[in-house]
């Protein structure tokens, strides 16, 4: 990990010698003490971090569901790493792991039964079942919380674009029924476009759900009958993946089952069926008339009725904060802890992109700033070797669940190791790998957003100041560092359980792009002379205030009245 040139290196810069802070006569300042350990900086590489966040966000893992395999592998890699290194493990039973469980619900099986009315019969047109063992000519995209039953619309493309004259859900009287829409929206055709882009798919359902309270969306698929075989192997393992997570101690109040209204795709063959046709042929004949006549389409009631079960069970789930610790050498100030925070865990698996990928590898959320904490620990540790420590100690906290409600960041709050008036200030580093869409495409990427700092402690704000000027010198973007952002950045990641004690805290954050969440988010589009880079301010900034003379005070009252209103 770390290479013995750089020993002689150290030898030019650290001028008090190997005797370092613990073994001096005069304790140094803290800015004699900064500037002997900032040198370390140069250990964070971008090698150093490629390395680990190849195998961090591999596709092995699964994308770190928490309480999945995946996410246990991550566990464990980051505690042999830290155990290796030589860091002191601070979890249950002298491990690296805090231990915490969740109750959450799974589901045992979906049930569709598919019924056609003729005359005055209604018979039983198809009947399957999904399950983690069995396939159904349904596949569950999102929704579908609770049992709903309704007849069936045909609806086009369910868009309704009034500038462009497209109206395909005017005059539908969807209240309690399923409307059977073709899955990809025909924006433009041939240069000519049809409907207005910004017509998402998203847009449409919801459209859809709030005109009458549909029960939801049936999508006609445009994939190949093998393709919605294949899709159908992998719905058996995400249909028993487990949600609406939340801590065993505070119970399940205020929780739900998700959202009620559903979101499916439906098997060709079915489709066929539906819209009275032979064959698939007939039914890629029949959208592309559609496409044609575009204008001239008005939605068709179908003689079907869709009665939907989903049965739901509730398990528990086990997982674990990784958690280690770098001991300061200041023996008045050792018991003082700066917390560096990154989440691990990521969103697992998911429908396919169109690109047939389902994995979410998640390596800027959050795998770049797991392996942001790697390096710096790297880098602490090496100056340690050397005799040279920060005045207070640090603990390394990789927290899971942040994905399903900053679960594993609460866990440790309110079952802190080391106590929270202890507790001086709280970094947390979460997605700073790779730029915003719109500044990638200006190539003005030497920046990172600084949430928290002034809006909560002005002395902490100016540490990190001060520890950029000293070495990285990027741009402190400060966009969404307000208390009254739309975006609420401020209380979105692990920081904000620290910040609702009243721990001043700064997030480091790179801003979302468009693979945010979804299987694009892979280690080959990181950047990774900018991780190497908000790595570094993050190792500085750990350095001025593990360092600082006092402690960093929470001086805005509009932050204190906010965090006196919330639950403790």
């Amino acid at each position: 990990m770390r290479v013995n040139y750089f020993h002689c290196l150290l030898i030019l810069v650290l001028y008090a010698g190997c005797s370092g802070y613990a073994l001096s006569e005069e304790p140094p300042s803290a800015e004699e003490l900064n500037d002997r350990l900032l040198p370390y900086q140069e250990l964070i590489t971008e090698d150093f971090l490629y390395s680990h966040l190849s195998v961090i966000a591999h596709d092995s893992l699964k994308g770190r569901f928490t309480g999945m395999p995946g996410q246990k592998e991550a566990a464990k890699y980051l505690s042999d790493y830290y155990q290796e290194l030589g860091l002191i493990p601070v979890g249950d039973d002298d491990s690296y792991y805090q231990f915490f469980n969740l109750d959450a619900e799974r589901t045992d099986s979906l049930v569709y039964s598919m019924y056609q009315i003729s005359g005055s019969d209604t018979l039983l047109a198809n009947h399957s079942v999904a399950s983690s063992d069995t396939d159904s000519d349904f596949l569950q995209v999102f929704g579908g919380s609770v049992p709903l039953k309704g007849d069936l619309v045909y609806a086009g493309f369910g868009v309704n674009d009034t500038e462009r004259d497209v109206l395909h859900l005017n005059g539908l009287d969807i209240q309690d029924r399923w409307v059977v829409i073709f899955e990809d929206i025909p924006h433009i055709i041939d240069g000519d476009t049809l409907i207005d882009p910004s017509h998402d798919n998203n847009q449409r359902f919801m459209e859809i759900v709030s005109r009458g309270e549909a029960n939801g969306v049936l999508v006609i698929t445009d994939r190949t009958t093998e393709q919605f075989t294949d899709l159908q192997e992998l719905n058996r393992h995400l249909i028993s993946q487990p949600e609406n997570m939340r801590l065993q101690y505070l119970g399940s109040a205020g929780t739900s089952r998700g959202f009620p209204r559903g979101y499916f795709e439906i098997h060709p063959e079915l489709a066929v069926e539906l819209l009275g046709l032979e064959t698939t042929a007939e039914l890629e004949e029949l959208r592309s008339g559609l496409i044609d006549n575009i204008r001239d389409f008005r939605p068709q009631e179908l003689s079907y009725i869709l009665d939907y079960q989903p049965y739901h069970g509730t398990v528990e789930i086990e997982t674990e904060n990784v958690v280690a610790f770098f001991e300061g050498g200041d023996p008045e100030l050792k018991d003082e802890v700066v917390v560096l925070t990154a989440h691990y865990d990521h969103i697992g698996i998911s429908q396919p992109d169109e690109t047939g990928d389902y994995i979410n590898n998640g390596a800027d959320d959050n795998g770049s700033g797991t392996v942001a904490l790697m390096a710096v620990a790297n880098a602490l540790q090496a100056a340690a070797e050397e005799g040279v420590r920060t005045r207070r100690s640090i603990l390394f906290l990789h927290v899971s669940a942040e994905e399903v409600g900053l679960l594993g960041s609460r866990y440790y709050s309110d079952h802190p190791i080391f106590p929270i008036e202890n507790t001086v200030a709280s970094y947390n580093a979460d997605m700073i790998g790779r730029s915003t869409t719109n500044r990638e495409e200006a190539r003005d990427t030497d920046y990172i957003f600084i949430i928290g700092g002034e809006i909560i402690s002005s002395q902490l704000d100016s540490l990190v100041h001060l520890a950029n000027d000293q070495s990285v010198n990027l741009e402190l973007d400060y966009t969404y560092n307000d208390l009254d952002d739309p975006n609420q950045f401020y209380r979105r990641s692990d920081h904000w359980n620290f910040g609702r004690l009243e721990v001043p805290f700064v997030f480091f954050f790179t801003g979302v792009h468009e693979d945010y969440h979804q299987p694009g988010d892979t280690v080959d589009k990181i950047d990774f002379p900018k991780l190497t880079q908000t790595s570094r301010l993050v190792y500085s900034s750990i350095l001025q205030v593990a360092n600082f003379d006092g402690r960093p005070e929470v001086d805005n009252e509009q932050f204190i009245e906010i965090t006196r209103n919330q639950p403790r």
